[in-house]
This record gives structure tokens, C-alpha cells and sequence, in this order.
């Protein structure tokens, strides 16, 4: 079932054809609660368990923190979340040696992503 089929049958439940925008917009708020989001967003302690989990030493994590511009370094230093897709961590993932590939870099956000940023 597409959207249009999705806002199509509610309509056809609620006997109201002029909410079409009401209701397809109700269905997205719906559906955005149990999409997953494949750009996973974690703290700066699970990155740094999943690139250790990796291999990745958190020597080279401060070498390679240490290579980005000043803005990216206070960024680093002031911020808890990091996002996969942020500038930063592509930033961090090219100074890191040897430098993981796309998909090793993917796999670590998704390993971080699945650490309890309760258990330190």
C-alpha cells in the first residue's frame, strides 16, 4: 500500500474527502515515528567504544581530531552528538590512518548506534 492508497483509505473511514492534507498529514507524523533512520546519530563516548571495538585507537581518534580546523576541533571538544552524515565526522574518518572505507565507517556509526549510552 502507497501513501495515496494510505490517505485514500482513511478518507474512505472518516467519510471526509476535503482533509486529504489533514489526514496525509497526520499519516507522515504516523509513519516518522517508526521509520528508521539510516544516518545514525550517537554520543561521543559510543563513537569512540565502537572505533576502539574496531581497532581504531583513541590515539589516532586525537591525531586525527588534532588535523581538523580549529572549528572542527572546538566541535569536538564542546558536543556530545555526533552525527554520521555531519562534516565533522567525515572530517574525522578521512584524518584517520589508515582511513576506514564507507562502509567500515558506516558499520562503526551502526555498532555505536547499537551501545547503551547509559553504561559507562
Amino acid at each position: 500500500m502507497n501513501f495515496t492508497e494510505m490517505v485514500a483509505e482513511v478518507q474512505g473511514l472518516v467519510k471526509r474527502p476535503d482533509k486529504a492534507a489533514a489526514i496525509g498529514s497526520a499519516i507522515n507524523s504516523a509513519l516518522s515515528q517508526y521509520v528508521f533512520d539510516p544516518r545514525p546519530t550517537v554520543s561521543k563516548w559510543q563513537l569512540i567504544q565502537a572505533c576502539a571495538d574496531a581497532g581504531i585507537t583513541e590515539a589516532q581518534i586525537d591525531t586525527a581530531v588534532a588535523m581538523l580546523t580549529a572549528k572542527r576541533q572546538r566541535f569536538w571538544r564542546y558536543t556530545q552528538i555526533i552525527d554520521r552524515d555531519n562534516p565533522f565526522a567525515s572530517g574525522l574518518r578521512s584524518n584517520l590512518t589508515p582511513v576506514p572505507t564507507p562502509a567500515a565507517w558506516n558499520a562503526i556509526f551502526l555498532a555505536a548506534a547499537a551501545l547503551d549510552p547509559l553504561t559507562v
